[in-house]
């Protein structure tokens, strides 16, 4: 049998921040949480995008966010952003409007006001942006333009530039040695697999096939990154001994550089899960109602390129109550492997 709508809503909100804020730590937000293992490489643009809507559980988590972003917002690739958000339909493009509009207005920051939007027709009653939390104080002038109700956003300025010396941060280390280019998403990808296709290597990083095949033909003449024809395609491949100076950590014989996991389809089924999870509506119908409407809305094909079980990628084909069980069980499983690898 499933644990009750109420158990578990809170059991896989519980478990779904402990996954946010290890990662948000890892990038240097100020908490007492763990940081993230280290297992798996860590995509910044996917996890701001994830947390526009997630991390709205924690008002605490939001804001440490914002403050984060104050100083190392430069981290932040806007054009991969702008791909990742369009292609998974991944965050609040309101609340990402509203970050892009208070980042804007530092010198530091001004691209991002490519992403600050005006909303054409504000809603007349604003939604509580934390719907746990309440607000308290006057309204933010700037959520409130955008249809959202809570207090005053203050800096504390406690959060750091992320630790070089974490795996988790191996595409940050990149991006300060290559730039934020596709070249840096390229190189994590190819130390995690080792060899691959541009076509795949774009489809899973979130660049154009083009310029992903136009860098690493430029990367192919350094002599560090070779390539090879397999039938009538072209893979391009490198050796991890010849990059192990990137590891500034304690590596294993089995494993020296973390693993590309796909973030963004990862926060994106998040997402799925807890809407589901809090429709009242949906909550209140029959089992066998919510098992329909939980296997049309849930779409674990966004799972299909993790390197997790095969299983968990599969739809799930019980009935009703049997059904919301093995929800249940598959999210455990899932968001114990994000965590713990």
């Amino acid at each position: 049998m499933p644990a009750s709508p109420t158990s578990f809503k809170t059991e896989a909100r519980a478990t779904t921040l402990d996954l946010l804020w290890g990662q948000w730590i890892t990038l240097g937000v100020s908490g007492h949480a763990a940081a993230a293992s280290g297992d798996n490489m860590i995509d910044p643009e996917a996890l701001l995008l994830g947390s526009t809507t997630l991390a709205r559980i924690d008002a605490r988590l939001f804001d440490e966010v914002l403050d984060w972003l104050q100083d190392q917002a430069d981290w932040i690739n806007l054009q991969r952003l702008t791909r990742l958000h369009k292609d998974y339909s991944l965050g609040d493009p309101t609340v990402l409007s509203v970050i892009a509009t208070r980042l804007a207005r530092l010198p530091a920051h001004k691209k991002w006001s490519s992403f600050a939007r005006t909303p054409v027709n504000p809603p007349t009653v604003p939604v509580p942006l934390f719907p746990d939390d309440g607000h308290f104080g006057a309204p933010d002038a700037d959520f409130l333009a955008h249809g959202w109700l809570r207090g005053p956003a203050r800096y504390r300025g406690l959060s750091v530039a992320p630790r070089m010396d974490h795996p988790g941060n191996l595409l940050l280390k990149l991006r300060a040695l290559f730039g934020r280019q596709s070249r840096a998403e390229i190189m994590v990808w190819l130390l995690a697999h080792e060899s691959g296709h541009p076509a795949e290597i774009a489809r899973q990083t979130g660049h154009f096939r083009r310029s992903i095949q136009l860098a690493l033909n430029e990367l192919e003449r350094s002599g560090h990154i070779r390539s090879n024809r397999q039938a009538r395609t072209k893979h391009f491949c490198l050796h991890h001994d010849d990059w192990r100076f990137l590891a500034t950590w304690k590596t294993s014989p089995e494993r020296i550089f973390p693993a590309w996991l796909p973030w963004a389809g990862v926060f994106r089924w998040l997402e799925q899960f807890h809407a589901l999870l809090d429709d009242t509506v949906l909550a209140a119908a029959s089992p066998d109602l919510q098992a329909i409407e939980w296997r049309r809305r849930l779409d674990y094909a966004l799972l299909a390129n993790a390197p997790i079980p095969a299983a968990l990628s599969f739809p799930i084909d019980a009935r009703g109550a049997a059904a919301l069980a093995a929800h249940q069980d598959r999210f455990r499983e899932l968001l114990a492997g994000l965590i713990l690898n």
